[in-house]
Order: structure tokens, then sequence, then C-alpha cells
């Protein structure tokens, strides 16, 4: 009887350092739910402190080829990244050549930065004419097509009501833009984002989050 007993004892108390065991032991979660893909984060690398001005010729084919394989991901969409400042990094044209579609053009100087600033409902368009001096900036609604819709390719409308010529004090000279963008988030990851221009040629444009 004495051995029974234990036995048991033995028993639990191997069965209470499994449990403890596991307990401190981290979680394997699936590859879906990791915060970036490799092909993501080697794209992320590459854009670096980059602008669509810096690129070489040689250089575009290799990029070209890891935003395809992102967007084939079709991965989750983790709607809450998308807040915040993001630079644009790199631009891939449409099919017939087309850029990043703007409601005034103005020339795109080497040491110029364009960003986005997306809030829960609104979206900025900032693109800078004379560095961070001077900029044209535009605003507007931002309206998610189907919220219920958790994996990319995301369709989103952005209604344009206002913008300006400003400078850093947040001074603005309005000016009389208005319209309708259309655009597909096409990857957000915790620092890099791929988006498709759908109203204004197909441009791709890659974005590395700032704020």
């Amino acid at each position: 009887m004495r051995e029974l007993r234990v036995s048991r004892a033995a028993v639990s108390r191997a069965a209470a350092l499994s449990l403890f065991s596991l307990a401190l032991s981290p979680c394997k979660l699936p590859a879906h739910a990791h915060s970036d893909e490799p092909a993501a984060l080697h794209l992320l690398q590459l854009c670096e402190g980059r602008r669509p001005s810096s690129w070489r010729g040689a250089e575009r084919p290799g990029v070209d080829a890891l935003i395809d394989e992102v967007v084939a991901l079709q991965a989750p969409w983790k709607g809450d990244a998308l807040r915040g400042k993001w630079r644009l990094a790199y631009l891939q044209p449409g099919p017939d050549g087309a850029g990043v579609d703007r409601r005034i053009p103005f020339p795109e100087l080497p040491w110029n930065d364009s960003f986005q600033i997306f809030g829960t409902d609104s979206v900025t368009n900032v693109g800078e004419l004379a560095g961070p001096l001077l900029s044209v900036q535009v605003r507007g609604s931002l309206i998610e097509e189907d919220p219920s819709d958790l994996q990319a390719p995301k369709r989103f409308r952005a209604l344009i009501n206002e913008g300006g010529l400003c400078i850093p004090s947040s001074l603005c000279v309005p000016l009389p833009i208005r319209g309708e963008g259309i655009f597909d988030g096409l990857y957000l990851g915790s620092r890099l984002r791929i988006g498709q221009n759908i109203n204004g040629g197909g441009a791709r444009i890659v974005q590395v989050r700032v704020d």
C-alpha cells in the first residue's frame, strides 16, 4: 500500500511539473500570426531610408518581384496598424506608366518626401515642395468598403474635401482641391504598407511607417 501511495505522489509531482513547464513555454503561433512575412521584412529592409527618386534601374526588378510576392500572400488585414504616418519609399508605375495620383501636380525633387497620415476615418496626403518647409496637404474622410473583410486586398475610398499650401506652423493657404480617390490596401504590416491606386492609373506604392 505504501508503494502505491509513493507512486501516486510521484505521478502527481510529474504532472505538476509538466503543467508548470507548459505554462512557461512560449505558445507556437500559426504562420499567419507573425507580424511580418519574410518577403515583407526583406522589402522593408530595402526601403528603409529610401525615396522613390533614389532607386537605380538595376534595383527595380528585384524590388518589383518582392512586391508581387508580398501582394500574392493576401495576408490578414490588421486594421489598427493603418493609423499613423507613412512615408513613400518606392513607386511601381501602373500598366500605362502612371505614377501617384495628385490633385495638383508638382515637380518631384530628390530631397522631397511624400506622406500619408491615416486616422480612424480620415486621411491626409502631404507632398513636400521645399523639404519640410513647404508642402501641399490635402485632407478628407476615409471609407472602408467592407469592414468585415479581414484579408488583403482591402478597398478604400478617400473623399478629399480640403487642401492647402502649408508651412510647418500648420498655417495653410487654402487650395480648391476636391475629389474622390479609390485605392486598395494590398499589404499592411507593422512598419510596411503596400497600396494601389485604382482610379488614377494603377500605380503601386510602398510606404514605411515613420510615426
